[in-house]
């Protein structure tokens, strides 16, 4: 079964203060790896437009609620989210990767998460992004436990609340016998 990877949420680390030249190394690392395993690689790039809607009084309120530890101002924010933007653009045109932004109208409040209702979509088309991988995409009553074991999975690192978890990968699998490894 061939290898197929989203490189997805890329910006988030933003919040926290990691440089942009270290997120394009670290996603430039995951390629050349997954490149070496000839998988089929997508990027998700940052939704821009809902970003620089955001207020000064609700980037304070998010980055409170959401990232309590930082203490980046919003225009520094944007402007690393546009450094990084273009970074990954410039990636997927010299590494012939697929781009994905999802459109504006499926964010919410949150400015960097799509809307629950629009993660079936949104799943659809990256999905789509390569063609072959289409055909049992549309939902039915009865995949809605898959959808629910999906979101219970880890990713190989992640924080709450600023304490470092880990997850051993693959941490999912499905019935057909694929694995599922979120990093």
């Amino acid at each position: 079964m061939p290898t197929t990877a989203w490189l997805t949420d890329i910006g988030n680390d933003l919040a926290y203060e990691v440089p942009v030249e270290t997120l394009v190394e670290w996603v430039s690392g995951c390629v050349d790896r997954l490149q070496e395993l000839d998988a089929r690689i997508a990027l998700c790039d940052l939704q821009m437009a809902t970003l620089r809607d955001v207020s000064e009084r609700k980037f304070g309120l998010l980055r409170t609620l959401l990232f309590p530890v930082s203490r980046l101002q919003r225009d520094e924010l944007l402007a690393r989210a546009a450094a990084l933007s273009g970074a990954l653009q410039e990636l997927g045109k010299t590494r012939n990767i697929p781009i994905f932004t999802a459109p504006a109208a499926w964010y919410g409040f949150d400015p960097i998460h799509p809307r629950g209702k629009h993660l079936a979509p949104m799943w659809s088309e990256l999905f789509g992004l390569f063609a072959n991988l289409t055909d049992d995409l549309h939902p039915t009553d009865d995949t809605w436990w898959l959808r629910y074991y999906l979101r219970l999975l880890h990713p190989e690192r992640w924080s709450h609340f600023s304490v470092l978890r880990r997850a051993q990968q693959p941490n999912g699998r499905l019935s057909d016998g694929t694995t599922v490894a979120l990093y």
